[in-house]
């Protein structure tokens, strides 16, 4: 069993790796909504039993950090968070566990999919530290590992 700063958030656009910044939480919600399927030619023997389909499925990710002064392009980190953008705008995402120097070794993917920034809020609470959370909503069908 892994701890989860091993599990790192990171948007892939085109070819370069940017992972989400100073990350403190991070939260993958898959969902699917069904509807009663049974009839009279449905095969459960004793007739207790509803049989059901998937009528559409939704998902998103939630994830926070904090804030801090600087950048590490490096590292493909953006302290400022200067890439990630609340628009209209689709985004290449994956769940990778990581290892090495501030947990940006990239292992295997756990998944993949693409999605939209639709929140981005950022707190700076008189002596404590700065943080933002966000969230994105999930476009399309989530690959399970890709490695």
């Amino acid at each position: 069993m892994d701890k989860g700063q091993h599990l790192r958030l990171i948007f892939t656009p085109s070819d370069h790796n940017f992972f989400v910044a100073l990350a403190t939480d991070l939260t993958l919600h898959l969902s699917a909504s069904t509807e009663n399927s049974t009839t009279k030619d449905s095969s459960d023997s004793d007739g207790n039993w509803n049989e059901y389909d998937v009528t559409q499925r939704s998902g998103d990710i939630q994830f926070a950090g904090l804030i801090a002064v600087g950048t590490d392009d490096a590292a493909g980190e953006s302290y400022l968070l200067d890439d990630i953008d609340v628009s209209d705008t689709v985004m290449s995402w994956k769940l990778a566990f990581v290892s090495g120097d501030n947990n940006r070794t990239i292992g295997k993917t756990l998944c993949s999919g693409s999605g939209k920034i639709t929140s981005l809020t950022m707190e700076g609470t008189n002596r404590q530290k700065a943080t933002y959370r966000g969230q994105m909503n999930i476009y399309g069908a989530v690959a399970v590992g890709s490695d």
